[in-house]
């Protein structure tokens, strides 16, 4: 045998070699894998919740009959389908069978959305972890948010009027009572500095013109020469004169799909292309256009792109929201109980009939997971979730904290 054919089989020996090592290496990865899938998340965790439960895996604990449930629900809340609407406040039983529970809800065009939980004092220890989701088309949900471990309130907007999913969740073999705020902000600021609701002299859709056109935008007084500010961060689109407006400028938001428009200025001061942030000035307020008879104040419009005109006011009042208040803690929460009347079982804490589920006949079971202003959240004996009305209770001794 010659050198060169030498060299070859040992090659050849020691590819074989590697692709032997490989082949088993990936047998045995698709073998530990079929016996026991773990998610990608808990492999590279995120948000703190992943964390957590990565260090359950690590103890095995989805191997535990409590492990299994606490794993089980949270993936089960995922696609309940309870319904609310900001502003709500409500206070969640989270612990043994129930560790987790979800709420899903849709953010004003205009706004947005302050979370905010707060633990009662005797479960501060618990721990408390909090994801939102947007549901996608196909139904599933997709993270979009979360709770970190050193804030106490999420903040989001979202300008695509999608359904969202806030899901709420404690420890594995924790008890929590978490009282739960939605509440929303103004996406914009002000248009005009140092002034406020208070000044807005016209509303959307006010006639115009005999009753011709309505009133696209709202109206804001203000002496002639006041600044008229950038609402949101973005580009001028357009500046220019229209026998309506004056003189007028658009300017198109960076992360939304709106354009604002300002109008009857007295002069402008930006020009087509210019970059502005939040409070540089655009122009200053005058009556230009078909305000000349009237007093200085600016038009301010909203469009919203392949749309049309929006309503301005919710993306600028700043009028605080009235929260709902909620009850003491009641010694049901978290209880099975029977109920001593008649109830109609709603989808939603707004107890609209469009939303009613059922009748609860009297003395049916229920076990009460949250307590409203108004009402409670319940589960029945067959899974179905939903809300009541306040209604008496008394304990059923057979399912009592079962």
């Amino acid at each position: 045998m010659n050198l060169l054919s030498y060299l070859i089989m040992i090659t050849i020996n020691q590819v074989m070699k590697l692709l032997f090592r490989c082949l088993a290496s990936i047998l045995i990865i698709l073998y530990i894998s079929s016996c026991k899938p773990v998610p990608v998340s808990h492999w590279f965790p995120v948000t703190p919740q992943e964390h957590y439960e990565q260090e359950l895996y690590k103890a095995k604990q989805e191997k535990t009959v409590a492990g299994q449930t606490w794993f089980r629900v949270s993936k089960q809340v995922l696609t309940d389908t309870l319904f609310s609407f900001a502003p709500y406040q409500e206070r969640f039983f989270l612990g043994d069978s129930t560790p987790a529970q979800s709420i899903r809800l849709k953010i004003p065009e205009g706004r947005k959305l302050v979370i905010t939980p707060s633990k009662n004092d005797e479960d501060s220890s618990s721990q408390l972890f909090l994801e939102l989701y947007r549901i996608k088309t196909n139904g599933k949900p997709q993270r979009i948010e979360y709770l970190k471990s050193n804030e106490n309130t999420i903040t989001i907007s979202d300008h695509d009027g999608d359904t969202l999913l806030l899901r709420l969740q404690t420890g594995l073999n924790e008890t929590l009572k978490v009282s739960l705020a939605l509440t929303t902000l103004p996406t914009l600021t002000f248009p005009i500095a140092s002034y406020g609701m208070q000044n807005l002299i016209s509303f959307w859709g006010a006639q115009r013109d005999g009753g011709v056109r309505s009133h696209e935008g709202v109206d804001i007084k203000a002496p002639r020469g006041t600044p008229v500010v950038a609402s949101d961060n973005g580009f001028i689109t357009q500046t220019g004169t229209n026998n309506l407006g004056g003189k007028i400028v658009f300017l198109s938001a960076n992360e939304s799909p709106y354009s604002l428009y300002y109008a009857h200025l007295d002069s402008q001061m930006v020009s087509v292309g210019q970059r502005v942030v939040r409070g540089d000035t655009l122009g200053l307020v005058g009556n230009t256009g078909n305000a000349i008879t009237t007093t200085p104040h600016l038009h301010f419009g909203i469009y919203a792109r392949g749309s049309g005109a929006v309503d301005p006011f919710p993306f600028i009042s700043d009028k605080k929201e009235k929260l709902p208040g909620l009850p003491v803690t009641s010694k049901w929460l978290g209880d099975t109980v029977k109920i001593k009347s008649k109830a109609n079982l709603y989808i939603s804490p707004t107890f609209s009939n469009a939303e009613k589920i059922r009748v609860l006949s009297k003395n049916e079971t229920i076990r009460i997971l949250g307590e409203l202003a108004k009402g409670y959240r319940v589960e029945l004996t067959d899974g179905t979730k939903g809300y009541i009305p306040t209604v008496g209770f008394e304990t059923d001794k057979k399912l009592s904290k079962k």
